[in-house]
């Protein structure tokens, strides 16, 4: 017997040994960035509240069921601003987050009192997230610039 073929065997053992790390790697990676990607995608989610620094402000929603944002697991998100919904997409890695909601969308212009364009704008600004139970989803904006809080809707 040559030692080429003495070596084969454990070559090959080397091979399958070598593969399932990969395998196993590659599935808790999947497990861990799937895990906070799921958060996202366990409710429609209800804007109720945002803060901003520059300029100071605070702003408490009246009709969070108005303002609402659905994460599929397929990267798409789907936005209700009041009387207007826009489809758009999401990314995530770690904690950071980036929603696009350059997707197709309804064009309504909404009543006076609508917060339409102060909830888009927000989203715009959105750099991480992090979910908790109380509120059970904030988006934090880029720079500290402020926050959006969400609930769980239904």
């Amino acid at each position: 017997m040559s030692s080429h073929d003495r070596r084969e065997p454990i070559t090959n053992m080397l091979r399958l040994r070598l593969g399932a790390v990969v395998i196993a790697g590659s599935l808790a990676l999947a497990a861990c960035s799937g895990g906070a990607t799921s958060d996202l995608q366990k409710n429609p989610w209800q804007w109720s509240a945002a803060t901003s620094t520059v300029p100071a402000s605070q702003t408490v929603v009246p009709k969070p069921e108005l303002y609402t944002l659905t994460f599929a697991s397929d990267g798409s998100v789907s936005i209700k601003a009041d009387c207007n919904t826009i489809k758009g997409t999401y990314t995530v890695n770690g904690s950071a987050l980036t929603i696009n909601s350059a997707g197709p969308s309804t064009r309504v212009a909404c009543g006076p009192d609508s917060l339409d364009s102060v909830f888009l704008a927000g989203l715009a600004q959105v750099a991480s997230y992090k979910t908790g139970s109380s509120p059970a989803l904030t988006l934090q904006f880029a720079k500290d610039a402020g926050t959006m809080q969400f609930n769980a809707g239904k």
